[in-house]
Formats: structure tokens, sequence, C-alpha cells
């Protein structure tokens, strides 16, 4: 606690001051965190003073070489998939992104900043390739990793859900989708303003993706049809039930 100081203050108990000029984004004082641990002691286990049982019911913790291992696999392979993104090597990016992350799941946190990394990097080139659903799994997992990073109103994080939002929406999850553009789109209007272009897109969407919840819960079955119309390029056929000319113009091929 060098940043602050503390003091008594007659009638009103104890406080702290600043022991110097502090300016936006300064640590006031951060104190190492602590867990404890309640256990029943009316448990079979402690009644037969098994400890070994319980040790061996707890995640084994990678060693530091293997965390350094994978650490130093982690940036290696993120220099490789530069290279690949240059060349255009799209699928080699896909290879190599699962392959490092088959490797840093079992070792390093969720919130890794490797980690997230690959995610958003084979996120966004799934999405490239048209593998939305796949794409949304990862992206999910990248967001979930930033929320415990972040300040929620932080504009990476913003960044972060918006492109998760979009990624939900192609793949057809309109419902995660509108949720995590509606976030995004509060965390930006902080961060970026609404005059910002980033911003009005991200309203237009919010909108967009508005009226294609509301139609989805109308009417689960008119969605997806629009919707593969719609992807598919082609006019809406014959439906049994009629549909408003405004509701057609909701899908508009990109």
């Amino acid at each position: 606690m060098e940043n602050v100081q503390v003091f008594d203050s007659p009638g009103k108990g104890r406080g702290l001051r600043a022991a110097k000029e502090m300016w936006a984004g300064d640590v006031v004082f951060a104190e190492p965190s602590f867990a404890a641990v309640v256990f029943d002691k009316g448990g079979e286990c402690c009644h037969s003073h098994d400890s070994l049982s319980l040790l061996l019911s707890l995640p084994v913790q990678p060693s530091e070489e293997l965390v350094k291992e994978v650490t130093e696999f982690s940036l290696d392979t993120i220099e490789k998939l530069e290279k690949a993104r240059l060349d255009a090597k799209y699928h080699e990016v896909v290879k190599l992104c699962r392959e490092c992350l088959k490797r840093q799941e079992p070792v390093l946190a969720s919130t890794h900043l490797y980690m997230l990394r690959i995610l958003s990097t084979l996120s966004e080139v799934l999405s490239y390739l048209q593998y939305f659903e796949e794409a949304a799994g990862y992206a999910r997992r990248m967001v979930e990793g930033y929320i415990k990073l972040y300040h929620p109103n932080n504009a990476q994080m913003g960044m972060a859900t918006m492109r998760a939002g979009v990624t939900h929406w192609h793949a057809g999850l309109i419902e995660i989708g509108h949720g995590m553009i509606c976030k995004a789109n509060a965390i930006l209007l902080i961060t970026h303003g609404p005059t910002h272009p980033i911003t009005k897109d991200l309203e237009a969407m919010r909108m967009q993706t508005e009226m294609e919840l509301r139609m989805f819960q109308q009417n689960e079955y008119m969605y997806y049809s629009m919707r593969e119309a719609a992807l598919k390029n082609q006019p809406m056929g014959m439906m049994a039930e009629p549909v408003a000319e405004g509701v057609k113009k909701l899908f508009r091929k990109q």
C-alpha cells in the first residue's frame, strides 16, 4: 500500500489518503488474495483421516518447465500464424491454432493472453471460411476470458464482444448474438461515444438483430427459412402463411 496512507479520524474511525498525486488508471493499492476453505469434519475422509484421498482429488498443477515450454510454443505458433495469414494460407492457420490450443488447454489458464490470442485468430479465420457455428464457440470462450481480465467498460472488451456477437449472428444464434451486440453497444457508447463510426454501425446492427430476434420469437420456422434463402441469395419460396414485405427485407445479402 505504498500509494496510500492510513489515518485516524476522531469519531469517524480509520481512513485512507493518497500518498502521492494520482492519475487515471493508477493502482491505488493492491493486496495479495487469499482463500479460506472450511471442511465439514463429519465427512468420511476426516473420520478415517484419509488425507491422501483429499490431495488426490485436487487438480494437478503443471510444472514450471511445462508452463514455460507451452508458453514458448504458443509464441512460436503466433509468429507462424502471422506469416500464414499474410500468405493467405487460412486452412494452415486453422491447423496451427488447433494444435496450439490442444497443448494450451491442459496447462494455461483461460485468461492467458496467448490462449486468448489463439482463440481470437481461430474465430476470425473460421468466420472468414464461413464455419460460423464453430467460430462462435471459440469467440464465446475468448469473451469469457476477457470478462475475467478487463473492466466491464474497457474498449478492447467492447470490440471483442462486438466481433463475437456478429459471429453468433452469422451462425444463426440470434438470441446470443443480439445479447452480445447490445452489450458491446453499451460499452462502446461509453468508450467511443455515440458519434463514432463504429458505434453508429453497431447501433444499426443492434436494430437489425432486434428485428430478427422478434421474428425468431414469433415464428422460428419462418426465421430459418428466410435466413437460408438470404444466405443462398435466392428469392423466398411459397410458405404456408403469408409474409409481410417488410419482414422479407430484414434479410439482405451482405
